[in-house]
């Protein structure tokens, strides 16, 4: 064991000396991240009025409920006078759906959320904000908002009557957009495997996209927090296309 350790000690040292500095960098990012949501908590807080704050009936869990959903159906009424699609993104009844005068014209089930519980503890003022209809400021995606043609060129007449118009095979979605009032959003589709059965990576899109943040920035000076939600392929890419760019989105959980 003594000649194992002598022959490898150089690694020995290496490997912890590296060990130990990766550990200093998470905990030096942790520290940072906390000083953000800290700093973004208090930022949003200053901005709301207190009686919004402390309001009353809030901590009765019947009159939260309800209130949720007479705030729910207000901002559908008040989406109802615009000649656009918007977005509604149930939480409560993980439903994402596209919504055109105050008429559902598609749901899709959401298969997964992270993180689980996204903003339910809130009071009273910080919900009517969160809640509240924001705009799609910035986006981002994978394919584009109108699928391309290929289109194969007749070689003569005869050719051209059995002439097949494909569509160029799109990658699952990934749909990414930013709301003006602070909150990002992930939309990820989610294919079948050869057994037509829902392929689930999960963890491994989570690990992606939490790699893609610490590559774009080391150390987060402006905390924004992000709903990862994963929907049936099909369904996400129908979305995505129906969604104008700087569309509407009104949030329920």
């Amino acid at each position: 064991m003594k000649e194992f350790i002598k022959r490898y000690k150089f690694g020995f040292i290496a490997f912890f000396t590296v060990l130990v500095i990766m550990l200093a960098i998470t905990v030096f990012r942790y520290m940072k991240s906390m000083e953000a949501v800290d700093k973004a908590v208090n930022k949003k807080l200053s901005l709301i009025p207190e009686a919004e704050i402390n309001d009353a009936g809030w901590n009765s869990p019947e009159i939260q409920e309800k209130k949720k959903e007479i705030h729910w159906l207000e901002r559908h009424l008040t989406l109802a006078k615009s000649d656009s699609l918007n977005l509604g993104i149930n939480l409560a009844d993980s439903i994402v759906q596209v919504q055109l005068k105050g008429t559902v014209l598609f749901q899709a089930k959401i298969q997964k959320q992270n993180p689980a519980q996204f903003y339910n503890e809130l009071n009273y003022g910080t919900y009517l904000d969160f809640t509240k209809i924001a705009r799609i400021s910035d986006e981002q995606a994978n394919i584009l908002k109108r699928p391309l043609k290929r289109i194969q060129a007749p070689k003569n007449e005869d050719e051209a009557a059995k002439i097949k118009h494909d569509s160029i095979p799109d990658p699952l979605l990934v749909w990414k957009f930013k709301l003006d009032n602070q909150i990002e959003v992930v939309i990820t589709g989610i294919g079948l495997n050869k057994d037509s059965v829902a392929d689930l990576r999960f963890d491994e899109d989570m690990l992606r996209y939490n790699v893609e943040k610490v590559k774009q920035k080391w150390v987060t000076e402006h905390y924004i927090p992000t709903l990862y939600i994963w929907l049936n392929d099909k369904d996400a890419k129908a979305i995505y296309r129906a969604i104008p760019e700087k569309g509407k989105v009104v949030f329920r959980n």
